[in-house]
């Protein structure tokens, strides 16, 4: 079926008249007849023209006919076409329009808007200036477009942003409800603040609404999560006293908690006193169970388990189901489970058993490196190649900054068994990360893995310190432990900060003046104290500034849309070049530069995985080498946008803004040191050329990877 003919098929009967045979041409005459046209003809005018360029155009010219206004239902209509064809500059035209002309909307289309700019801009800052800019419309939004806004903050983990709306409610007269304090709750449990989350149960009745079973077991599950059982307990006592009946969900929660710590009788306990308690356990209230036996080496009592799963089952014995299925049906599913884990205890109790892969030993002309980051967008890079040059690679990354989507491209490229595995994992649970050490034999680690924007680390200094400094110490303690010998460090040039001199070469003193460099230089003292005594392999590399994509437009750089303010000037460039934001901010002009702008070295990435793959093949036992990454040549960052305009063709409006803190005026490198030991020079520098092939990559891949 045509997308014209689905299109049409879904708008209203009086729309579709005549959609199949009339062209845009049409169409946008009937705006010059001269005869009356009522909405609902308008209406129709504009369902059916296909062309959404020409949407922009036709408004204006309905907009001068005398009779006719515009309605709530024509300004949905324009906008839902104009943003699924993502021009969203067109839709700032259409609102700065109607509040010029004091347009009341309702607050159903402020709904709609926002729910645009959430899920189709992948632009969370502009639907919630567009929640802050509803009353200017003479709308005051609803309770449930404000919890939308919350929950999309929460989603996008953009919690500061959650909390600044929270504060808003009463400026903009909204009452709060149950709901949007489960929402706050859960921002704050993701966010690892327990205690602020449990104070919103206070909080909640000061605004005339009561915690509900969503919100004790949202509480629970982190508390749970986070080695908590006892305080998930508490919480449960707390929400029987408050005659809140529990559900399957609470006692799988519990029961999964309890098993985590090995807690297997009082999880068998919890299990025995759901029944009386008018609650039935499901499929997957036995599969906690059966796991924590498993992993505690219980064999014995997890088959007994299994038998019991599957006489009760067999015997009609009553299961509820979370999901809605027949009761029959989840029985099935728990014969099924119940076979499946007796067949896992007969394996595992069998001398032959072997869990081995690959990846668990050493093979002799086989370098198996663990990429730390590996789907970020330099670390997916530096793994296609490794992968090309045929090292073996394993991924560790917990996706708060990566793409799951780079994986999967990775894997479609290289399929053969052996070559790639990628684990999930954040490397700030030293006990996953040495579980990962001893179960994988690596022969190297590159460390990218790290939280790298500079002023989000001005805000948020803290967070950067665990996530680089602490996560690097937590990675040399396992390669320590595992005998893994050869380190290739992912620095930055911040940690040289403001230098007096210019290049920058590997003797410049390191001065760094943000949390990040900051980070980074201590990340760096530590590696060099530690392979002092240690006898490793180790290559620190700090790099500039980089931009560009993998050439054959594989891989592409894809950041989260909630980080797009602190993202890399590219980024924004092409944001804008899209029409997904309505022009580039340039953040200071009154640098002691010739142009008044920062002078930054723009790196490659192809390059600069290059410069890894050299580094690792270099390394030697018990020595150390500390590299540049950079092209040699500084650029201002109005030399950078100029490039940018050539490389995308499009017309970028700029807007020039006060300094960003944390950053400095002038930054380049002196590559004489790589060039020479390692026989690396950066290739790839036309700055334009760079862009270009990065451009290519975000035009036919607009939403990035797609939803991971």
């Amino acid at each position: 079926m045509s997308t014209s003919v689905a299109r049409s098929r879904s708008l209203p009967p009086f729309l579709r008249l005549c959609s199949k045979v009339c062209d845009d041409g049409y169409w946008i005459g009937r705006l010059d007849h001269k005869d009356w046209l009522s909405p609902n003809e308008v209406l129709k005018i504009f369902a059916n023209i296909r062309d959404p360029c020409l949407i922009t155009s036709a408004f204006k010219k309905a907009c001068g006919r005398r009779d006719y206004k515009p309605n709530e239902a024509l300004y949905s209509l324009m906008i839902d076409r104009l943003a699924s064809c993502k021009k969203f500059r067109d839709v700032e035209e259409l609102l700065a329009r109607a509040r010029d002309e004091n347009f009341w909307f309702s607050d159903d289309f402020f709904y709609r808007l926002i729910k645009m700019y959430g899920n189709v801009a992948n632009h969370p800052q502009k639907a919630m200036l567009t929640l802050y800019a509803m009353p200017q419309y003479n709308c005051w939004p609803s309770t449930k477009t404000f919890n939308y806004v919350l929950h999309m903050l929460v989603c996008k983990r953009q919690y500061e942003a959650a909390h600044e709306v929270y504060l808003s409610a009463i400026r903009l007269d909204v009452t709060l409800d149950t709901c949007s304090f489960n929402v706050l709750v859960k921002g704050l449990c993701q966010f690892g603040k327990f205690d602020d989350a449990i104070s919103l149960l206070h909080e909640m009745p000061k605004q005339e609404c009561l915690p509900n079973l969503r919100t004790y077991s949202t509480l629970m599950y982190y508390c749970g999560k986070h080695g908590q059982v006892d305080k998930a307990f508490e919480l449960y006592e707390r929400m029987k006293a408050e005659d809140i009946a529990a559900d399957t969900i609470v006692y799988n929660i519990l029961i999964s908690g309890l098993c985590r710590e090995r807690r297997i009788t009082e999880a068998f306990d919890l299990l025995k006193s759901m029944v009386p308690q008018g609650c039935y356990p499901n499929s997957g209230t036995y599969q906690v169970l059966l796991d924590g036996l498993l992993s505690s080496g219980k064999f014995v009592e997890a088959k007994g388990l299994a038998i019991m799963m599957s006489q009760e089952a067999n015997g009609g014995a009553r299961f509820c189901s979370s999901d809605g299925r027949k009761p029959n049906v989840v029985g099935k599913f728990t014969v099924a489970a119940a076979l499946t884990v007796m067949c896992i205890i007969v394996l595992k109790q069998s001398p032959g058993f072997s869990s081995t892969s690959v990846f668990s030993r050493h093979e002799i002309g086989v370098t198996h490196v663990l990429v730390t980051g590996g789907a970020g967008y330099i670390g997916s890079h530096a793994t296609l190649r490794l992968l090309r040059d045929n090292y073996r690679v394993t991924i560790v990354d917990n996706l708060s900054r990566g793409n799951m989507g780079a994986v999967r491209v990775l894997h479609r490229l290289f399929p053969e068994p052996g070559r790639l595995q990628f684990i999930y994992a954040d490397l700030g649970d030293a006990k996953a990360v040495n579980k990962i050490f001893s179960e994988n034999a690596f022969d190297a680690v590159m460390h990218f893995a790290a939280v790298a924007y500079v002023g989000e680390s001005t805000m948020e200094p803290l967070r950067y310190y665990h996530n680089i400094t602490s996560n690097t110490l937590t990675v040399l303690e396992a390669m320590a432990a595992h005998n893994v010998k050869t380190l290739i460090y992912s620095s930055t040039c911040a940690t040289y900060g403001e230098p007096d001199t210019m290049p920058i070469t590997e003797a410049t003193p390191q001065n760094p003046i943000n949390p990040y460099g900051k980070a980074k230089k201590m990340a760096e003292d530590i590696i060099l104290d530690f392979s002092k005594s240690s006898k490793m392999a180790v290559m620190i590399l700090r790099y500039f500034n980089v931009i560009g994509s993998d050439p054959e437009g594989r891989l592409g750089e894809a950041p989260r849309p909630e980080l797009r303010e602190h993202g890399r000037i590219s980024g924004a460039c092409f944001d804008a070049a899209l029409g997904v934001i309505p022009g580039l901010k340039v953040r200071g002009t009154d640098y002691p530069t010739a142009d008044g702008t920062c002078i930054r070295d723009y790196i490659d990435v192809t390059d600069l995985v290059d410069a890894h793959v050299k580094a690792l093949d270099k390394a030697q036992s018990g020595k150390v080498g500390i590299y540049n990454v950079g092209t040699g040549h500084g650029r201002s960052v109005k030399e950078f946008v100029e490039a940018c305009k050539k490389a995308t063709g499009a017309g970028i409006n700029v807007q020039f803004l006060a300094r960003r803190p944390g950053d400095y005026a002038e930054v380049y490198s002196d590559p004489s040191k790589i060039r020479d030991e390692l026989n690396w020079t950066a290739r790839h520098t036309d700055l334009r050329e760079s862009l270009a092939m990065a451009w290519k990559w975000q035009k036919t891949h607009p939403n990035g990877y797609g939803l991971a």
